[in-house]
């Protein structure tokens, strides 16, 4: 156990190791500024560069920044939020496939995180697990354990490299045997770090075993569900016609939507984001209001207004909702671009990588991937290693930098 000099010895040690992302992105940075950009890959963080690595936002977002009223901009909001942005919120998440027969709710939250936060505190016991595939976006952890919870990992792909869903019902059975509330996380569509978004097939029978599940009324079950790159899986209808596939849950059965702005507007300091409830009862939906509103006060207070009410401008209107999704298809079009040549040269050369469909990310699997990760470097590429594999964010590559990384990695390996 770590000794602690001032802080409760729960706090002894945080901090101790530091962010994987960050200290690669920062290894990454200190590379450019000693022999130049044009001869390092920074394949590390979460964030869209074009073509001449330079950070990318939608012309249109700023622009309608520049010209908001000061009050809109620096004044609190409310609490939960602005009651239009609540509705803008579901609006945007649903955008017409919201299940019949069901009740939502939105409250505000600073990006996905804060939603993520909030489901952890308010769904699980203290010292109970949330459920996550084993290859995850490493701060579900961090949250969890910030929290006096913690995660448990069902294993994500079979051996032919699909969804595994046998191992996830194990450990649904496993973990309802321990404790009576369960979260268990999908990050879908487009899957941070492997690209992968469940399929119809597979909601339906994941859907269907919960509901099986949700038989005991004494196990409240909640599928967190982080959406946080939804918009660059396709379009709008194409990836979010799975919603409606949560109809007839039981009200022991709740979905919980993670919805974050920073990507879908690449406003990601901005911080602005909604947790999006939905179940057949009324009585449950405002119990998730309540509850995650007095959540909001009691941890950040209040969200970000002017990202707040840029969310209620564009769905009150089409032309400007038009020009940022013109932007947006423009961006996902750029990072499908850089897919594909990845995917290609990775075939080519025997290179294993988990299924990839869209998003920020390719993962590949490898035994030692810190060690292949430090080789990789010395070829100046930077990319994260994980527990099992190594993450690439080809969302940040220019694509005139992609040819031979695949390459690269299968010689790391």
């Amino acid at each position: 156990m770590t000794n602690s000099l001032m802080t409760a010895s729960h706090a002894a040690g945080k901090g101790s190791v530091p962010d994987a992302v960050f200290a690669v992105l920062q290894k990454a940075n200190a590379a450019i500024a000693a022999i130049g950009k044009d001869k390092v890959v920074n394949a590390s963080i979460g964030t869209i560069y074009d073509e001449d690595e330079k950070f990318t936002y939608f012309s249109t977002v700023l622009d309608y920044l520049h010209q908001a009223a000061p009050e809109e901009m620096m004044n609190y909001a409310p609490i939960s939020g602005l009651p239009e942005f609540l509705s803008s919120a579901i609006d945007q998440v649903f955008q017409g496939n919201q299940p019949e027969n069901t009740f939502a709710k939105a409250i505000a939250t600073p990006g996905g995180t804060g939603a993520i936060r909030h489901v952890f505190v308010n769904y699980l016991e203290p010292g109970q697990k949330a459920l996550v595939p084993d290859w995850f976006w490493g701060n579900y952890r961090t949250i969890a354990e910030e929290h006096m919870r913690s995660i448990e990992t069902f294993t994500m792909f079979d051996e032919e490299n699909k969804f595994n869903i046998p191992s996830l019902k194990e450990k649904v059975v496993q973990l309802l045997t321990a404790q009576d509330n369960l979260v268990i996380v999908f990050n879908s569509p487009a899957h941070n770090p492997t690209g992968y978004s469940l399929t119809e097939k597979e909601w339906n029978e994941v859907i269907d075993f919960l509901k099986e599940c949700a038989g005991d009324k004494h196990k409240k079950i909640t599928v967190l569900l982080d959406i946080a790159y939804i918009d660059y899986a396709g379009e709008a209808q194409a990836t979010r016609k799975f919603f409606r596939l949560f109809n007839g849950l039981p009200k022991n059965l709740f979905l919980a939507i993670a919805y974050s702005m920073s990507k879908s507007f690449l406003i990601y300091g901005m911080r602005s984001g909604a947790l999006v409830g939905l179940s057949s009862s009324e009585e449950v939906i405002e119990e998730f209001s309540r509850v995650n509103a007095i959540s909001n006060r009691g941890v950040w207070s209040n969200g970000t207004r002017g990202a707040q009410r840029l969310l209620v401008d564009v769905t009150k209107n089409p032309e400007l909702k038009a020009k940022i999704e013109k932007e947006r298809a423009g961006f996902r079009e750029l990072m499908n671009k850089r897919a594909v040549i990845f995917m290609e040269e990775a075939k080519e050369v025997g290179l294993k990588t988990f299924p990839y469909q869209s998003g920020f990310f390719i993962t590949v699997p490898a035994p030692n991937p810190q060690a292949a990760t430090a080789k990789l470097t010395k070829d100046h590429i930077y990319a994260l290693h994980l527990k099992k594999g190594i993450r690439v964010a080809i969302c940040g590559i220019p694509t005139y930098k992609i040819p031979g990384i695949a390459t690269k990695i299968k010689d790391a390996l």
